[in-house]
């Protein structure tokens, strides 16, 4: 047992009766504390499982300072009070104005939702929470600091050599909080040890950028639920700042807004980092029902968090002339040992040996990957790489890629002015294949939702034509995961078409994508082991993965990917490449790396 289960489920009891009268179905608490409060940071453990056993939401603020972000959200929500309660001055006319335009817009009363203060406001004091005068204990005593200083190392290689982070950055950390024990698909370990490895990461953080700030929020178990109300308030606030200058009714009576609550104070991270458990953040109602305009008024974007990360395999991004604000990457809830193994390491002698294996694949003008005959099927597969040999198209590597320094390969190809996006652990060599031919056998992880161990048997074995797949055989969990993920994308797709907040061309370049083969990707990380975790897994050297659903090239995006990880020593796969002269240049040969 690594934490101390029994004292957690005590200190949920003693949350869950505290709130109990305070909090239910429908209803949300924000929290409120300092990054150097690590009593109150680690007491949300047990508090968030307490609200979600209540049936209500949690948004969480962390701050080294006071909030920018909550002066605007308070400003805001008294204004809404004041609204509701039919007073009239010049700054309530404009809240109100604006709510106007974007429910006109979108013909619903929904909006307004998010305007309604929190039930409950809950500040972190010196030695206890503070909720409506009443004083809460903090409860830390299932809490033992594991492998502190490993974590800290780690932190500090990711951020110095992952980041290339400068004493300017301004950094946010997002993190997960504690589902139901009936809600909880991945060990409790895994969430509870998560909040070491973010709590660790943003005091390193702390000590050499400019600011760090910390939030989380109850996730949902379909994209399709709407957004927890804080932070789908505070998505919108910062997306119609950034966007107030676009002459549209809505984003015309925000810039009337914006100085009234506080919105042009706002400061935007330069560089973010997220763990990503299971679950989703939830419909943005604002990106959902309007879209952010790239300045063209072409297309749009439908969440502030990409706009201003600017991906280069958007395409949005290729309209949008303005620079990228921010690089971001996520880890998942690893066990802190796997975590600091696989994240702890030389990221430039990785890109090194990325570098090696990119030099190899662009030789080749043919790319063929074949393992043995199995009773379960056999990976054959054939690609025409000539979009890559001739430059058409980016081999990528995930290693350094959110450091500043790194050079932009696919920004080169595409000549836009993109952000950086990556994993922790790194290590992978990744393209998007264009015509693939064959089949493939699934046999290790695959991420849907979570990550999902795939039985050894019933491995997964995929058809595919001309890049588009067909699912022949899979266990019924997984299938069943897939199609859901699938169907709730493509009702997505039908909402944005309806609202418009997507253009008609997008939307149909997206379905057209629905069925594709997304990614083609060679394993490297060294320290990277056997494991239930995709993103450790997916950089398991020696190993392949590819993904079902959206690549990373523009217009070969869609609503999903998810990764699949082959088992290349295993299935004794060969994977080689042909250049236009006929020559062989090897990458694996069975299941091992001869590069």
């Amino acid at each position: 047992m690594v934490y101390n289960k029994k004292k957690f489920a005590q200190e949920v009891a003693y949350y869950r009766k505290a709130l109990a009268g305070k909090l239910g179905k429908g209803k949300t608490c924000l929290v409120e504390m300092r990054l150097s409060n690590e009593k109150a940071f680690f007491s949300l453990a047990p508090m968030s499982r307490a609200v979600h056993e209540l049936g209500a939401d949690i948004s969480v603020f962390v701050t080294q300072k006071e909030s920018r972000m909550l002066k605007v959200l308070d400003k805001t929500w008294a204004l809404y009070s004041e609204l509701k309660h039919g007073k009239e001055t010049r700054e309530i006319k404009a809240l109100a104005e604006f709510i106007k335009s974007v429910e006109k817009k979108t013909k619903s009363k929904e909006f307004s939702r998010q305007f309604k203060k929190p039930d409950l406001y809950i500040i972190a004091g010196s030695d206890a929470f503070v909720m409506e005068e009443k004083r809460l204990e903090f409860k830390t005593g299932w809490f033992r600091k594991r492998l502190w200083k490993e974590l800290l190392a780690t932190a500090s290689k990711i951020l110095k050599q992952g980041y290339g982070i400068k004493k300017r950055d301004i950094v946010s950390v997002g993190f997960d909080l504690i589902p139901t024990a009936k809600d909880l698909e991945l060990p409790l370990d895994d969430y509870l040890g998560s909040l070491s490895i973010i709590y660790t990461f943003a005091l390193k953080a702390a000590s050499l950028c400019k600011s760090v700030s910390m939030g989380a929020d109850t996730s949902r178990k379909s994209q399709l639920e709407p957004m927890e109300r804080i932070s789908d308030l505070a998505a919108t606030i910062i997306g119609c700042e950034y966007e107030k200058n676009i002459n549209e009714p809505w984003f015309t009576t925000f810039r009337k807004l914006s100085p009234i609550i506080g919105a042009d104070k706002l400061k935007y991270s330069t560089a973010s980092f997220g763990i990503h458990g299971q679950g989703y953040g939830g419909k943005h109602f604002f990106g959902l029902k309007i879209g952010y305009p790239t300045p063209n008024m072409k297309t749009r974007w439908q969440s502030p968090g990409t706009m201003l990360l600017k991906p280069y395999w958007l395409e949005q991004t290729k309209q949008d002339p303005r620079p990228a604000l921010r690089r971001h990457a996520i880890t998942d809830t690893l066990p802190l040992p796997n975590y600091i193994r696989t994240c702890n390491i030389d990221y430039f002698a990785l890109r090194k040996r990325d570098e090696q294996i990119r030099d190899v694949l662009r030789k080749c003008s043919r790319l063929f990957a074949v393992g043995i005959k199995t009773p379960q099927g056999q990976t054959n597969l054939a690609l025409d790489t000539m979009h890559l040999f001739s430059g058409k198209g980016p081999i990528l590597t995930s290693d350094i890629e959110v450091n500043p320094i790194t050079p932009p390969e696919a920004a080169r190809v595409f000549k836009t002015k993109s952000g950086r996006y990556g994993n922790f652990p790194g290590g992978e060599v990744f393209f998007t294949p264009h015509k693939i031919d064959g089949t493939f056998v699934g046999d290790v992880v695959i991420s849907i939702d979570k990550s999902y161990v795939i039985p050894k048997s019933q491995p997964m074995l995929v058809s595919v034509k001309n890049g588009k797949y067909v699912l022949l055989k899979a266990s019924p969990e997984i299938r069943k995961a897939l199609e859901k993920r699938k169907k709730e994308c493509w009702k997505m797709l039908n909402v944005f078409e309806k609202s418009k907040s997507m253009p008609k061309k997008m939307v149909k370049s997206m379905r057209q994508n629905f069925n594709n083969l997304g990614e083609f990707a060679v394993n490297t990380n060294p320290k990277a082991r056997l494991s239930r975790y995709l993103i450790e897994t997916e950089k398991l050297a020696n190993m392949m993965h590819i993904a079902l659903g959206s690549g990373y090239e523009p217009g070969r995006e869609t609503m999903y990917h998810c990764d699949i990880v082959i088992n290349a020593p295993k299935q004794k796969i060969d994977l080689w490449g042909v250049d236009p002269k006929g020559k062989e240049h090897w990458v694996i040969k069975k299941g091992k790396f001869v590069v």
